[in-house]
């Protein structure tokens, strides 16, 4: 069996002189390597591109997270604000409740002493002159 003999691209005539011999071979190994590493360069250049991306969504989700929990902290401020002032509310309530009882009592109190009042006078004035004491009837109707 006789091996083919590979072609040759450019011969040099001197032994001499230093260059590089390409063959086809050669040459299509050298076209191999090239468009490998320009694959991978590119390869490359679309991962590094895909982290950037992924990095700058973890920097937005970091500062969305961090303002959330801003918003958390003066939720919780205005929460414990909003029960104070419930607190007070309730406070006030229950004492203008008190207050209110308080002169509910005394009116009552008042009247009670008027009406006796009014009918020490009315006895007086029936024992010692002619006096009626008329009933008087509380209309609410207008005439």
């Amino acid at each position: 069996m006789k091996i083919p003999e590979v072609p040759t691209i450019a011969i040099s005539s001197s032994s001499n002189s230093p260059g590089i011999t390409l063959t086809l071979e050669s040459t299509g190994i050298l076209l191999g390597i090239l468009v490998s590493a320009s694959l991978l360069g590119t390869m490359a250049v679309q991962l590094i591109t895909k982290m950037n991306r992924i990095s700058s969504s973890i920097a937005q989700i970091e500062e969305v997270m961090k303002e959330h929990a801003r918003d958390a902290e003066k939720i919780r401020q205005i929460e414990k604000t909003l029960d104070l002032h419930i607190q007070e509310y309730v406070n006030r309530k229950d004492v203008i409740q008190m207050v209110l009882g308080q002169l509910d009592q005394k009116i009552n109190h008042k009247f009670k002493r008027l009406l006796f009042y009014t009918r020490d006078v009315q006895r007086f004035l029936q024992k010692d002159t002619n006096f009626n004491i008329r009933e008087y009837e509380e209309n609410t109707q207008e005439e």
